[in-house]
C-alpha cells in the first residue's frame, strides 16, 4: 500500500480537530450557554445567550440525537478507519452523509439569518474531511 500523501493527511487531520472542536462545543452549548463569541452576536441575543435556544432547535438533532453527538461519532470512526488503515471510500459514505446534512443546516443558517460561528466551523470541517477522504480515494 503506498504511502499517504502528507498534505492529505494534515488537511485531514486538521478537518477532525476542528470538526470535534465544533461538535464538543454545539453538545455543549445544547445544555449550557455558550460565550458569543463562539457562536455570534445575532444567535446571542435570543435568549439564555441563545445558543441553548439554536442547539435545541428540531434541526440540531436527527430522530432525536444531537447532530453534534452524531458528528463526533463519525470522526472518531474516520480516526479509528484512518489508523486501521480502512478503506477511503467507506468512510466516505459517512462523510457524504454529514455534508449532506451541513449543506441543509448552512442554508437554514443562511435562510433564516442566523450567525453559528461553531455551526459554520462543523460545516467547514465536514467539507474538509470529504474533500480529504474523496482525495485520498483518487490517491489509489
Amino acid at each position: 500500500m503506498p504511502a499517504a500523501d502528507p498534505a492529505l493527511v494534515v488537511s485531514q487531520a486538521a478537518a477532525l480537530a476542528v470538526g470535534f472542536v465544533a461538535s464538543t462545543a454545539a453538545l455543549y452549548g445544547r445544555y449550557r450557554v455558550l460565550p458569543s463569541v463562539l457562536t455570534g452576536p445575532q444567535v446571542c441575543r435570543l435568549e439564555a445567550g441563545g445558543c441553548q435556544i439554536l442547539f435545541r432547535t428540531r434541526t440540531a438533532s436527527l430522530l432525536g440525537v444531537p447532530n453534534a453527538s452524531l458528528s463526533l461519532i463519525l470522526y472518531g470512526l474516520v480516526l479509528v478507519g484512518r489508523i486501521r488503515q480502512w478503506p477511503a471510500v467507506w468512510l466516505l459514505g459517512g462523510a457524504t452523509l454529514a455534508l449532506g446534512m451541513s449543506i441543509y443546516l448552512g442554508w437554514y443558517l443562511i435562510a433564516h439569518h442566523l450567525e453559528c460561528r461553531v455551526c459554520w466551523a462543523g460545516h467547514v470541517a465536514n467539507l474538509g474531511l470529504w474533500l480529504t477522504l474523496l482525495g485520498g480515494e483518487y490517491e489509489r
